[in-house]
């Protein structure tokens, strides 16, 4: 690729884990099933490739950049986040992301031709992609906040039987294929030795022990996984494989090492510990606050008090939007931020999340953006959704809700989004649309704008989506509310500074009548699950998310 430039794979190892990717994105047995077409322009071509290869390529591409964004590495991955800073946008070019090892594959394709695959996948993502690309198709940056996840430690387990070494069938595309089997997987980490007489530099960088950790999407695949009496062997004459949770092996180390196990810090990605995946130091036991690795939540929070934080210098000659991240805090210092604290006149913005009571499951709620900090929390019932496309210019969503209810549903909530061309319903009330009420409405042959609709089921992620909207849309009335009460407590001289307590909770409005709560320094419960808002543009709520600076769209 001409305009590419020379740069290193970030070196992302953690302890004696490596990090290595595998990104929110569909299944590899899902990789050449078709996606739309980008602004109605046919797929890109490839000399020699047929239309279903061209589209794997196009799927794996964006599956790789997704994974750099995504929750699993952004917040360990130094070098990739500093990238991210140079610009208050958190725009990096593609053509720097294409430099990096595991997209040398893509390379001799183009800008363009990935640009196309990522436009595919934000569009396939719906009205909530993790990434955005620029107009001129040559950045891309992440578009959902940044929050860390409190349940990525439940949801990861450690595996061992694997060959050691780097025999063939150890790479990381092949370690993938086997875990996809038990459920959706977010990352695969790879644990390494160290090299000897490297020191701290050479912790990680070895060969590989057999042995991974791995962050499953679901809890409910995490559970099933560790249920199973036992794994199919990796490799025909290769030892049984070992597995057991994450919680059970960090435990075990602990002791061997002879480290109290109330002095391990659990439960979160990388925010209080720097762990990359999300243990104490990733995998080694030193409690030596020194050994602290890359956290960028630590340093998030550092750039939002005016001081300077510790990232990767942008080597001369990569390609960056902005400024060099070394450039862009150059100047900056402690004490200019010290110097600002001791006036105590500056108002300090609450952070901490709202908690939101849904379908007796406590959803932890975005204060700024209104979201569900961890969508996989979010409960629902299976089959509880159904989804309807075919629809005609100008429908009357109105009418077509009437026909759902006198047709098979009596208490429907109905979500079809002005411009697009169907929808999705549910019940009220959450429970399962039984397969007789589904065939019931395919029978009646309803029309919406004019033309008969077809009536599917939806598939897991789908169904996830569709709750996830409703629980956002009861979190972002919530957050609105809690904005406008503590916005009028600031100016009548009610809140305090450096920890403003919020005042009261309120009601979850049109989007979930819900109980009280407090906005205080907890964060206050509110209850959802209530009255949905039954119109056309189904929910949308929240605010518009932030980037990794923390600044906004």
């Amino acid at each position: 690729m001409s305009d590419s430039v020379e740069t290193k794979q970030p070196e992302v190892g953690n302890g004696d884990v490596t990090m290595e990717s595998q990104p929110e994105a569909p299944k590899a047995e899902e990789a050449v099933q078709p996606l739309p077409k980008v602004n109605g322009m046919p797929l890109p071509t490839v000399e020699g490739k047929t239309e279903e290869e061209v589209q794997d390529l196009l799927t794996r591409s964006a599956k790789q950049i997704y994974f750099y964004f995504s929750d699993s590495n952004l917040p360990v991955d130094k070098f990739f986040f500093s990238l991210t800073v140079c610009n208050p946008e958190g725009w990096v070019p593609i053509k720097t992301i294409m430099t990096f090892k595991r997209m040398s594959e893509f390379q001799p394709l183009g800008v363009p031709f990935v640009a196309y695959g990522l436009r595919q996948a934000a569009l396939a993502e719906g009205k909530d992609p993790l990434v955005a690309i620029s107009e001129d198709g040559e950045n891309v940056r992440r578009k959902r906040p940044l929050e860390p996840s409190s349940t990525a430690w439940g949801r990861s387990v450690y595996v061992k039987g694997f060959p050691e070494g780097d025999e063939p069938g150890t790479e990381l595309e092949k370690l993938e294929e086997y875990f996809e089997q038990f459920g959706k997987i977010n990352a695969v980490r790879k644990r390494k030795a160290d090299l000897e007489g490297k020191g701290p530099k050479g912790k990680g960088k070895g060969k590989f022990k057999g042995s991974v950790f791995v962050e499953f999407t679901y809890q409910e695949d995490t559970d099933k996984f560790l249920a199973l009496e036992t794994l199919p062997k990796y490799t025909e004459d290769g030892p049984e494989m070992l597995k057991m949770s994450k919680e059970d092996y960090v435990t075990m180390k602990a002791k061997e090492k002879g480290i109290p196990t109330q002095e391990l810090r659990r439960g979160a990605t990388p925010s209080t510990e720097g762990g990359k995946d999300g243990g104490p130091s990733g995998g080694k036991f030193s409690r030596d606050s020194k050994n602290k690795k890359f956290n960028a939540f630590r340093e998030m929070e550092k750039i939002k008090r005016g001081g300077v934080p510790d990232l990767a210098k942008i080597s001369e000659g990569v390609a960056v939007v902005g400024k060099p991240v070394q450039e862009v805090f150059e100047g900056l210092g402690k004490r200019g931020r010290d110097d600002d604290e001791g006036k105590g006149k500056k108002f300090v913005k609450r952070s901490d999340p709202i908690e939101l009571e849904y379908k007796g499951v406590t959803l932890k709620i975005d204060r700024d953006t209104g979201k569900v900090i961890d969508p996989s929390q979010v409960p629902f019932e299976a089959n509880a959704a159904i989804k309807f496309t075919g629809a005609g210019d100008k429908p009357d969503w109105k009418d077509f809700k009437a026909q759902v209810i006198k047709v098979a549903i009596p208490t429907p909530f109905l979500a079809a989004p002005p411009g697009s061309n169907g929808g999705s319903v549910a019940k009220n009330d959450g429970s399962e649309i039984t397969d007789e009420e589904l065939q019931k409405l395919k029978d009646a042959k309803l029309l919406y704008g004019g033309v008969e609709v077809e009536w599917s089921r939806m598939n897991e992620d789908e169904q996830r989506a569709f709750w996830t909207t409703r629980a956002n849309f009861q979190g972002g009335n919530i957050a609105k509310e809690l904005k406008a009460k503590e916005a009028e407590e600031s100016q009548n001289g009610h809140g305090e500074r450096h920890g403003h307590r919020g005042g009261r909770g309120g009601r979850g409005g049109r989007g979930g009548r819900g109980g009280r709560g407090r906005g205080g320094n907890r964060g206050g419960k509110h209850h959802g699950g209530g009255r949905d808002r039954q119109n056309a543009g189904g929910e949308g709520g929240g605010m518009p998310p932030m980037v990794q600076t923390g600044s906004r769209e």
